[in-house]
């Protein structure tokens, strides 16, 4: 389980080093292994898998200004990719994949294929009432045993209370909002998964995607799922994930 350290962020990777490398990006409140750990043995079977830990997150800290928005991670993953070589497999859940698309309007050569899990396109109600889950009073509250989980996490940002920091920062909002006239110069493959029971997802906005790319996008809908279902559905996440990028490195 080697650790790096690429253009200032923390980076665990595994596999193969002459493996296709593939970016796997976390979600807000955690870090680059917490959300994707289900996945990791699988996927390393055959790739060479990166998992940072975006600034702010794990064992990233933000730079010496404090300065923490979407622009923050979008160049950070930049960096990476620029790092580890155009055009790049990424996966993202969640503001990771916000994250993703966000750098995609803009740099759509960067990839040579995308996944995205749980994502939107613009603000939405239910995004909204997912974000309220994550004040750290009332995580703390509801749910202590993933609060110490993320107080560990979290730790060597700051010590014990840091988690609350991240968690602070991320409830407030990250912002998701992307151009989708610019969005459909993406012409690499893209896989859109997301939970049939997401809290956090609108169903229209992935139709929206889809027509967007057309062909060359795939849609993944798993049955009871919810948010983060590359951990909770992670056999049949883990499946399809392998399936879709065979045939994105095949091309």
């Amino acid at each position: 389980m080697p650790l790096a350290s690429v253009v200032g962020m923390h980076v665990e990777t595994h596999g193969p080093a002459g493996a296709t490398d593939l970016v796997l990006l976390h979600g807000g409140i955690g870090a680059g292994r917490f959300h994707w750990s289900r996945l990791v043995e699988p996927l390393a079977e055959r790739y060479h898998l990166h998992l940072p830990d975006l600034p702010g997150h794990g064992r990233t800290p933000l730079s010496g200004d404090g300065r923490y928005d979407r622009g923050v991670l979008v160049d950070a993953l930049r960096e990476l990719l620029d790092e580890l070589g155009r055009p790049a497999h990424v996966a993202g859940f969640s503001m990771g994949g916000h994250t993703a698309l966000a750098l995609a309007q803009d740099e759509p050569d960067a990839f040579a294929s995308l996944a995205l899990i749980g994502v939107s396109v613009r603000e939405h109600e239910a995004l909204g009432g997912w974000r309220e889950r994550f004040d750290p009073d009332v995580l703390s509250s509801s749910y202590p045993l993933l609060a110490r989980a993320l107080a560990k996490l979290h730790e060597p940002l700051g010590g014990s209370d840091a988690w609350r920091d991240v968690l602070r920062r991320d409830s407030g909002g990250m912002e998701v909002e992307v151009d989708l006239q610019r969005l459909a110069h993406l012409d690499c493959p893209v896989l859109l998964i997301r939970g049939d029971r997401d809290p956090a997802c609108d169903p229209a906005q992935y139709a929206e995607l889809r027509q967007l790319w057309g062909e060359t996008s795939e849609e993944l809908v798993v049955p009871n799922g919810g948010h983060d279902v590359q951990l909770t559905r992670h056999e049949l996440v883990g499946l399809a994930l392998l399936d879709f990028l065979e045939r994105a490195t095949d091309q």
